[in-house]
């Protein structure tokens, strides 16, 4: 009698079996990737279903964005769908009925938030450079996230309570992030060599998730030369190049390292011979001849490797006649 128990236990138990298995304890029988992870307002999202467990392609799959059917079919075909402005809440909802008619569901809710990187390396311009400076190999470069995260009554989460999660590449970077450390201030790569910087913004409370993201390249450092004339000063609107006629018998030209590290040491030379290391010189044509003056200045930062040069054919004196000599 206690074997046949025994045995009318293990049938019944071995009958029940695939009922169970439907459940996969343990494991998630149906999930979705939705893309962008962290979606900035109004933007579209992709919704792909997948499933190691359940045979999508023989499965009639449903796809629904709060509340209305967007998709219906079978498979793991992708899903396109726009997300609500900041404060808004999107449900995702996932359906799958299989072959055996058993049914699986999988639900997500979407929050949008805005995050934003700005960028600001300290490479060397003039003073009165309006345009965004470049990044210089190894120079410092500060990051600033600027985050709008709502909540749902549309009040903007203050971003000081917010957590900063900065990476480079995938490693972490702890120290920099944590509690309203909404800035980054890093070494830039060498040249040649990339830095993928991402921010991930967190609330307190975890609910809302936003991120950013940007790669840091070095730059080449260049050099430029302006006329600089003594009433008016530096001519920035103008890069001097190829040649230049003067219009007196003496002119002042100054010199601009652009995107250096750190400020480099200058060395000006005519026709070879070494004209001084200042940001400015000045030329003067003597004599009653004309000419061509060949100018250049060599720029270098020898702890950075940087180095640039420019060169400039000044013309003087009148248009016939022997040749001048330039002093300094």
């Amino acid at each position: 009698m206690i074997r046949i128990a025994l045995l009318t236990l293990f049938v019944l138990g071995f009958g029940v079996a695939p009922a169970l298995a439907q459940e996969f304890p343990g494991a998630e029988p149906l999930s979705a990737i939705i893309s962008p992870q962290y979606p900035r307002p109004y933007e579209l999202i992709t919704i792909s279903p997948r499933s190691t467990l359940v045979d999508l392609s023989a499965s009639s799959v449903e796809v629904l964005v709060d509340g209305a059917v967007v998709y219906t079919g079978s498979g793991t075909q992708a899903v396109t769908a726009q997300v609500g402005g900041l404060g808004s809440v999107t449900t995702v909802l996932v359906r799958v009925k299989d072959p055996s008619g058993f049914s699986y569901s999988k639900q997500y809710t979407i929050r949008p938030a805005e995050v934003s990187l700005v960028l600001e390396p300290t490479s060397t311009t003039h003073p009165f450079y309006t345009g965004g400076s470049l990044v210089a190999p190894e120079a410092s470069v500060r990051l600033l996230a600027i985050s709008d995260l709502r909540t749902a009554a549309g009040t903007r989460i203050p971003a000081n309570t917010l957590v900063y999660t900065w990476r480079v590449a995938n490693r972490i970077l702890t120290d920099a992030s944590g509690v309203g450390k909404s800035t980054l201030v890093a070494n830039a790569p060498v040249r040649y060599r990339n830095a993928e910087i991402t921010v991930t913004v967190t609330s307190p409370d975890k609910s809302l998730v936003g991120e950013a993201k940007t790669t840091i390249s070095a730059v080449d450092p260049i050099t430029r030369i302006y006329r600089n004339d003594p009433l008016l000063g530096p001519n920035y609107d103008l890069a001097l190049a190829g040649r230049y006629t003067m219009p007196d018998t003496e002119a002042t030209f100054r010199v601009v390292g652009y995107f250096f590290a750190a400020p480099p040491t200058l060395e000006w030379r005519v026709n070879s011979a070494l004209g001084g290391t200042d940001k400015d010189i000045t030329v003067r044509a003597t004599g009653s001849g004309a000419g061509t003056a060949q100018l250049q200045l060599t720029a270098r930062d020898t702890a950075h490797y940087q180095s640039a040069e420019s060169r400039l054919s000044v013309l003087f004196g009148r248009t016939s006649g022997g040749l001048g000599i330039f002093g300094l």
